[in-house]
């Protein structure tokens, strides 16, 4: 079973910082937690209306904090900002959405913005270094 918990003091400054400078927190509740055993380096889910009437969070970003981490700053701040782009609030709509990525270099798809703003370069390196952290904790799991 998976277990989430609340990240650590660094991790959330990181996301709360990238949420804030996107002005997210004005009209979505997001909550990050963590969960080291997922597969990917971040995902982000919508509330159930069940959820959301319990714990008043629209928006779960989930983090695997061990990866994380282990990434250098700027690349968790990439990390970061990527996860959240992926959440789109309609003003006219009053609507939450999740997109996907409109690159296809990722399984959940890469956004142009972010590639620009970090260059490809280094998001390439991002990727790398997340694959390569994954592949050294499967190996130790196995060890």
């Amino acid at each position: 079973m998976a277990e989430f918990y609340e990240p650590h003091q660094d991790t959330m400054a990181i996301f709360n910082g990238v949420i804030a400078n996107k002005e997210l927190d004005r009209v979505v509740s997001i909550a990050i937690r963590s969960n080291n055993k997922q597969k990917e380096i971040y995902s982000v889910q919508k509330s159930s209306e069940l959820m959301k009437s319990e714990t008043k969070k629209e928006v779960y970003i989930v983090v695997n904090e061990l990866i994380f981490e282990q990434l250098e700053e700027i690349h968790q701040v990439l990390v970061a900002e990527e996860a959240v782009t992926a959440i789109v609030f309609d003003y006219e709509k009053d609507k939450i959405s999740l997109k996907k990525g409109d690159v296809g270099l990722t399984s959940r798809g890469a956004f142009s913005g972010i590639i620009q703003k970090f260059g490809s370069d280094m998001y390439e390196v991002v990727q790398e270094s997340i694959k390569t952290l994954y592949n050294a904790e499967k190996e130790e799991a196995e060890v």
